[in-house]
């Protein structure tokens, strides 16, 4: 197959890579700006493979951004065992980037493992020794919860930019409405998460590996006590499956 361009539009952030025909990455970026990735894949000439989740818009300004000279294959959810995974998930409710990372989770290996996205939504996904795709559970991401909680609470807590979170966590109890947001979404979601990873494991097995990916994978790897094996790009790692599948055309 030809190099390729790969490109994943999360709800908040764009990620994507450049890679040659046997794989290897060329060139990554990130950016919460759609022109930033067009602006670095425009020229490059390639067949782009993506996969959205959001708004409509986001897909259409990628397509006015990088021109109609490039084409853009548009990835989506296939629960009948294309690309190895099969799902009984309910018609059109499987999000195509969790469908891209258990792609990618089953071409490594037919073990049973759990997929954990932190994003502005938590998800976590069961893959059994199968390829099949036995369900998941959803929760809000730290960001989202907070800004869920600080519109009701605006006259004690200040809207928080994403960046803003502190890099070490204190668990003791908070001394304000702040503090005691802050460490109540980090105990509450880790704890949650630790809880699922359990639970998963009874369905799949105590081999069941498990693999965390997404913007707060890292956040979230130091709160977590059971054992998690960071992934990064597991999207994107599903797409240029996918892409390869298809001949890359």
């Amino acid at each position: 197959m030809p190099d390729c361009a790969l490109i994943d539009i999360g709800s908040t952030r764009i990620k994507w890579q450049r890679r040659d025909a046997a794989g290897h990455v060329l060139d990554e970026g990130t950016s919460l700006a759609i022109d930033d990735c067009a602006q670095a894949l425009k020229d490059a000439g390639l067949a782009i493979w993506a996969a959205r989740v959001g708004s409509p818009e986001r897909q259409a300004a990628l397509e006015d951004a990088v021109g109609a000279a490039v084409p853009i294959h548009w990835v989506g959810t296939h629960g009948g065992g294309r690309y190895g995974v099969r799902s009984d998930y309910a018609e059109g409710q499987l999000g195509v980037d969790r469908f891209c990372a258990l792609v990618a989770a089953r071409a490594e290996g037919p073990g049973p493992c759990v997929l954990v996205d932190a994003g502005t939504a938590i998800t976590v996904d069961l893959l059994d020794a199968e390829g099949r795709h036995r369900g998941g559970y959803l929760l809000p991401g730290r960001q989202l919860g907070w800004d869920s909680l600080q519109a009701r609470l605006a006259d004690r807590v200040a809207p928080r930019d994403p960046g803003g979170w502190p890099a070490t966590h204190d668990s003791t109890p908070g001394l304000g409405s702040e503090q005691g947001l802050e460490r109540g979404l980090t105990l509450g979601l880790s704890g949650a998460v630790d809880r699922l990873i359990v639970e998963a494991r009874t369905h799949l097995g105590n081999d069941t590996v498990c693999w965390l990916h997404g913007g707060d994978a890292s956040w979230l790897a130091g709160q977590l006590t059971e054992f998690v094996t960071l992934r990064e790009n597991l999207v994107l790692e599903g797409l240029w499956q996918i892409a390869r599948a298809e001949g890359g055309s």
